[in-house]
């Protein structure tokens, strides 16, 4: 079981913008992806959902190609959370939570548990009769990260898909949706991720993949990919690796010299 491309590509205007793409989601695996601003990384997620088409290659889930799954029984498996998800209706927070059981009309009692559940677990249980448009941006992305949560609530052994979910949010409920996305992993559940906070990526994920103009740079664990010289192939930048108890940390290597400016931080 899994979600897959196979030798995917996609072109717009005779433009290639990503290019042999060989990508897989599977049960109990987090897959965070990572790269550079323009590298690929949204349209991949876009190929994963079935949102656009590829040019080139195929994209399977369960052995079968996306496009002769019916838009039903793709939201029964797999559950996405876009970077533009946008409401113009005065809903409440529970009824925008909601929205993610909507296609489980008759299941009044599972769809309540699903969604105070998932509430709870996101701390907005105490904000379910807020208007939705009254909230902050990092609120709503945690009430946006509840409903897509919601929507397959409960069913391991299912799909969550999340293009930059922490954008938004304070460090504390970073940590929150990244501990919550782990677990549910570990549950059986498929999670794919798009990241651009390196440490984070390195702390919950079990597979990264490095997208790098358009193409797969390298993928592996964690430990396999702690390279501060790949590191610098892939953003330019050079790194430290700073080893901790709790895992290890990335920072840029500190090239300033003793001045005025610095001894002035002293």
């Amino acid at each position: 079981m899994s979600i897959e491309l196979n030798n995917v590509s996609y072109s717009i205007n005779q433009k290639s913008l990503v290019k042999n793409i060989n990508f897989k989601i599977i049960p109990g695996e987090l897959h965070v992806l990572l790269g550079q601003n323009g590298a690929g990384k949204s349209t991949i997620f876009k190929l994963l959902c079935g949102d656009i088409k590829p040019t080139s290659g195929s994209v399977q889930m369960h052995g079968k190609d996306l496009r002769d799954w019916s838009p039903k029984d793709l939201s029964l498996i797999r559950s996405v959370l876009t970077q533009d998800y946008e409401l113009n209706f005065p809903f409440l927070v529970s009824e925008v939570v909601e929205l993610g059981r909507i296609q489980f009309p008759f299941e009044k009692e599972k769809n309540s548990i699903a969604v105070n559940g998932t509430l709870h677990l996101t701390d907005m249980n105490h904000f379910k009769n807020r208007d939705y448009s009254s909230l902050s941006g990092g609120e709503k992305q945690r009430t946006q990260y509840a409903r897509v949560l919601s929507q397959i609530w409960d069913e391991p052994y299912k799909y969550l898909l999340l293009d930059e979910p922490t954008a938004g949010m304070d460090l504390a409920n970073q940590i929150r949706l990244l501990e919550i996305s782990a677990e549910m992993a570990k549950k059986g559940y498929g999670v794919m991720l798009i990241l651009h906070d390196l440490n984070s990526a390195y702390q919950y994920a079990d597979r990264i993949t490095f997208i790098k103009e358009g193409r797969i740079f390298v993928s592996g664990s964690p430990k396999e990919l702690i390279d501060p010289d790949l590191l610098k192939q892939i953003y330019g930048v050079n790194l430290e690796v700073i080893w901790t108890e709790q895992g290890i940390f990335f920072i840029p290597k500190n090239k300033m010299k003793e001045t005025n400016y610095e001894r002035s931080f002293s």
